[in-house]
């Protein structure tokens, strides 16, 4: 399966979440950041995140089971692996609605895959495996974060803000390629003994 990446603007927009367990509190929070008025239709039981979110006026929690038609105007909807049953039907509207609906790891049942984001310092990376590992995807985001979360590297960022702000648009190209000059990232790849062996897992 393959997929366009998109960055996509979803603020003032409503956006549907549905279940509220744990593994959906980082798809709240993310577009809560992006603006979304975040809807949460919660057959089942509602994480202490939500619930506070929800105490706080920041997002509208339905206790009861979710229709097709809740996808109906939502910028987008996220279906949490736990309500899984409900996932066939919203996808299906989602198809016909030309909505973007992603059913937590599971590809199949997504007009959309939620990329992992990784963010330091202002920088912020997406990557996804097209629903193959999200545990690996995990793991990198992780690393990355740790990685770009030195903080010389908020002082090289902040600098290079600085001075772009102060250059000349005619002169910011060529003075902003001299100012990275001697930047790079530095890294390599550590796996687990099994794929060392050619084996398999």
């Amino acid at each position: 399966m393959r997929y366009l990446p998109v960055e996509v603007d979803v603020q003032g927009r409503e956006a549907l979440v549905v279940g509220a367990s744990a593994e959906v509190v980082s798809k709240v929070e993310r577009l809560l950041a992006a603006g979304a008025r975040v809807v949460v239709v919660a057959p089942g039981e509602v994480d202490p995140a939500i619930e506070a979110l929800a105490a706080e006026g920041r997002v509208d929690v339905q206790r009861r089971a979710p229709a097709a038609g809740d996808v109906d105007g939502k910028a987008v909807v996220f279906v949490a692996t736990s309500e899984e049953r409900h996932a066939a039907p919203l996808h299906a509207r989602g198809l016909a609605e030309g909505r973007l609906v992603c059913t937590i790891d599971r590809p199949e049942l997504s007009t959309f895959v939620n990329p992992a984001v990784a963010r330091a310092h202002g920088l912020t990376m997406t990557f996804a495996t097209g629903g193959t590992s999200p545990g690996a995807v995990r793991r990198i985001r992780e690393d990355l974060e740790a990685l770009f979360g030195d903080p010389r590297f908020a002082r090289f960022l902040g600098a290079l803000e600085g001075l772009r702000a102060r250059l000349p648009r005619g002169e910011r190209a060529a003075r902003m390629a001299e100012a990275v000059k001697g930047f790079a990232v530095e890294a390599k790849l550590r796996f687990p003994a099994w794929v060392e062996r050619g084996e398999d897992p």
